[in-house]
């Protein structure tokens, strides 16, 4: 696999449906297939935010539990919860024939990987290695406990999720092939919820304690896969 990218761990049942899915998709596809295909994609961009924000939330509220970190879990909990609704609403305007390109598109992002000592499947997402060259630097420094670097962290984690959403979102919304009003719809909610989580992690660097910097900077090595 070629590195930089980014590596969201899926669950195997996940897996393992995107797989039949992909296999089905050969052939014209059933509404319950359609669907499905429906929620594998909500789910996958439920774990894309549990993978780079939902879990270091958790941790850093239950190390320091702040109101604002537990405002952001809140949010970012309901940008999931929006897009999984969203994701379930738009399939009901699309043919069951535009849908396998966008099961092939993301079943050509999954693949097996050892990063922890076991084989697990993750989607992944490459990124540049100027990127990647960036995040090494921020978080080299938040490991030391460099408090004038912690804003930058925050973009970087914003940065990840922006380029996540290119294949993830953009992609197979252009894939699917939605007429120009349900595109302007569909490219309306996506603004709206990445300006509201945008908006809600940019407050919090004043209310991370630098002791936590250096869990911070192990989290993001979590998903950011360099070599």
């Amino acid at each position: 696999m070629k590195t930089p990218y980014i590596a969201v761990q899926i669950r195997e049942d996940v897996y393992s449906q995107m797989k039949s899915l992909h296999e089905r998709a050969s052939k014209p596809i059933s509404d319950e297939d359609k669907a499905l295909g429906a929620d594998l994609l909500a789910q996958t961009y439920v774990q894309l935010l549990d993978t780079c924000f939902t879990h270091l939330l958790d941790e850093l509220n239950k190390n320091q539990p702040d109101k604002m970190l537990q405002d952001a879990s809140k949010v970012i909990h309901k940008v999931q919860s929006e897009a999984q609704h969203y994701i379930g609403w738009l399939i009901k305007f699309i043919a069951n024939k535009r849908v396998p390109p966008v099961i092939h598109h993301f079943h050509d992002m999954v693949h097996l990987l050892n990063l922890n000592g076991q084989e697990h499947p993750y989607i992944v997402i490459p990124v540049t290695t100027t990127y990647s060259e960036k995040a090494s630097e921020v978080m080299n420094a938040l490991a030391q406990r460099d408090s004038a670097r912690i804003e930058e962290g925050v973009e970087l984690l914003i940065e990840a999720i922006e380029t996540a959403l290119v294949p993830l979102v953009y992609t197979p919304k252009d894939l699917m092939g939605f007429n120009f009003v349900i595109s302007k719809t569909i490219n309306g909610v996506i603004n709206v919820l990445h300006t509201l989580f945008k908006h809600t992690l940019r407050k919090l660097p004043p209310h991370l304690r630098v002791e936590s910097y250096p869990g911070i900077a192990a989290h993001f090595e979590t998903f950011l896969i360099r070599k």
